[in-house]
């Protein structure tokens, strides 16, 4: 059985086979066979082995739901995320590690969200006061609560797992209802922040400066070689005719003259707006975030390995003028252009 598959035939969502590695051990640890449960739910347990290799989530749903009936443990989720590391995730969970901020970490969460699974996005809001990480589940995604309370658990402690136990959230929003009474304090040590349950979102709630604190193992260089990793892993995962691929390398070369709309991405794909929209949709994504992940990427590149003046830089990536491309980096990643060309 080869499970080594992502949406390229299908809209079934998918994700990284080793993010099912701690629910294995889990099991484990509690003396069930993970083996016959991965049969079971038509998964090759094998493939947690390798790197790439990606699950259809309808079929992962389907192992939690045997596990938690195998073991009568609703909280496997959370235990199951004590057995993961940062190399679970790919480069991902690697340039998270070396990230400034907290605010840097959930962006580039957001930024390759898909290259841990396509089957929810990560979207990130700013108050006056506060930060907010928001999952949002795709169109016709239906993970398991054990998937989502361990993804969510992860957001939660990333302050932790930065080495920063003190970067706590000032609360979780859960969608799923609350769990059993005698698992209702696991769930508040875990999460470490006060839970809502059965919310029409799933939220992690920061104090705005928590996010702005500069973190001890930050990295910047790791972390731009880790973020190009991370982004030709993307690019592996969709297939040749992908949508989002063609428009990503038109729009690229387009930008100088300022960002392109859908109605030009259109023209140059050969079909309609309404088309070409729906079927960036299909991908998980649209326009305005892939030219935002464009000139993210060529920002940092450019900052970095160049010495053209920000002006340049600024209308070579769209914008109208350098202030408008300082506020972009500002918003990317927590900095002046000239701090992060001094970093």
């Amino acid at each position: 059985m080869n499970n080594k598959a992502s949406n390229s035939n299908t809209n079934t969502p998918t994700a990284l086979a080793s993010w099912m590695r701690g629910l294995a051990r889990e099991l484990e640890l509690q003396g069930c066979q993970p083996a016959p449960l991965f049969e079971q739910a038509g998964l090759d347990i094998a493939l947690l082995e390798s790197p790439e290799a990606r699950y259809p989530v309808p079929q992962t749903t389907l192992l939690w739901q045997k596990a938690v009936q195998a073991t009568g443990d609703e909280t496997l989720g959370i235990k199951a995320i004590r057995h993961i590391t940062p190399a679970t995730f790919h480069a991902v969970g690697l340039s998270v590690m070396a990230s400034e901020t907290l605010e840097q970490a959930f962006g580039r969460m957001r930024r390759f969200a898909d290259l841990v699974t396509d089957a929810s996005a990560i979207e990130l809001q700013t108050t006056e006061s506060e930060f907010i990480v928001e999952l949002k589940l795709r169109e016709g995604a239906q993970p398991a609560h054990q998937s989502t309370d361990g993804f969510l658990c992860l957001l939660a402690n990333a302050g932790k797992g930065l080495g920063e136990p003190g970067l706590v959230p000032l609360r979780v929003e859960l969608s799923r209802p609350a769990p059993q009474t005698g698992n209702l304090e696991f769930f508040e040590k875990s999460f470490a922040a006060p839970l809502i349950f059965g919310c029409e979102t799933m939220r992690i709630v920061y104090a705005l400066a928590t996010v702005h604190t500069r973190l001890k193992g930050a990295n910047p260089l790791i972390a731009e070689h880790l973020d190009q990793a991370s982004q030709a892993a993307i690019e592996r995962l969709k297939p040749a005719h992908s949508a989002s691929k063609a428009v990503r390398q038109w729009a690229l070369s387009q930008l100088d003259k300022g960002a392109p709309s859908i109605e030009q991405a259109a023209a140059f794909m050969h079909m309609s707006s309404r088309n070409l929209q729906r079927k960036l949709a299909e991908e998980g994504t649209n326009l305005a975030s892939i030219v935002d992940e464009i000139r993210q990427s060529e920002a940092t590149r450019r900052l970095k390995q160049s010495q053209d003046s920000l002006t340049a830089i600024a209308l070579d990536l769209g914008f109208s003028d350098a202030s408008a491309f300082s506020r972009a980096c500002k918003r990317w990643f927590g900095k002046s252009p000239s701090e992060i060309r001094g970093a």
